[in-house]
């Protein structure tokens, strides 16, 4: 399966990046996409960014978990995170992650399964943690600790706002086989030269493949991985 996962900047020079991100979308053709930053601004359009992408193209299972009222200096606006599939979508939750003091933002966690056919279900985690590392840190260690306590291991992917996670692979090692950035090094966010956007990935798939896309697209850029199932040989 190959699984994108970008962070859209909500509607920041929106008109401009959108054709951008149809056209890497449409190259690559990706089987399921994670975004983050999916902004429902009423003031901009009575559509977020993930409805307008799908016009185009054509995903036929879309979800969006936009949960998160958020306040900015232009007013309020609604945020939070989205999947375009090409396989059924059967089903999601989102959980509010326990809240950072100082962090201005609650923080979410979109789970989803998505049955690839012959009874088969992959398990997902799309995520958008906090811009303090250590704050994103204590939510990645909450998003672990239900999954532990709910025995599922899913394939967790997003904005993780944390540089250098593979730094802190205690946290996952007896979980999880590999983060993105254990197998090969990658820059997603030019403004700070770091990879702040990973999969985290359960020993019962292997990676096959990741790259990150051109410049353009949003502040980050998007990370694209090939995942199939079976333990790496």
């Amino acid at each position: 399966m190959k699984i994108v996962s970008l962070n859209l900047r909500g509607f920041f020079d929106w008109a401009e990046r959108m054709p951008h991100i149809v056209r890497y979308l449409l190259d690559e053709q990706p089987d399921l996409v994670m975004l983050q930053e999916v902004v429902y601004l009423p003031g901009v359009s009575p559509h977020t960014q993930l409805h307008q992408l799908n016009a185009v193209l054509g995903y036929p299972y879309r979800h969006a978990s936009v949960s998160r009222l958020q306040s900015s200096p232009e007013g309020p606006y609604r945020e939070g995170l989205g999947v375009l599939s090409r396989h059924p979508v059967t089903q999601s939750e989102t959980l509010i992650l326990l809240h950072e003091e100082g962090d201005p933002h609650n923080r979410i966690v979109q789970f989803f399964d998505v049955d690839v056919g012959a009874g088969v279900v992959w398990p997902f985690a799309n995520v958008h943690l906090s811009v303090r590392d250590d704050h994103a840190f204590h939510q990645l260690e909450e998003v672990l600790a239900i999954l532990r306590a709910r025995g599922e291991d899913r394939i967790i992917g997003g904005d993780f706002n944390i540089n250098h996670l593979e730094r802190r692979a205690r946290l996952w090692r007896d979980d999880y086989y590999v983060l993105t950035t254990e197998i090969e090094h990658y820059v997603s966010f030019a403004a700070s030269n770091q990879a702040d956007d990973y999969f985290l990935v359960p020993k019962e798939f292997t990676v096959r493949s990741l790259a990150v896309s051109p410049d353009g697209l949003s502040d980050h850029r998007a990370l694209l991985v090939e995942i199939t199932p079976g333990r790496p040989s």
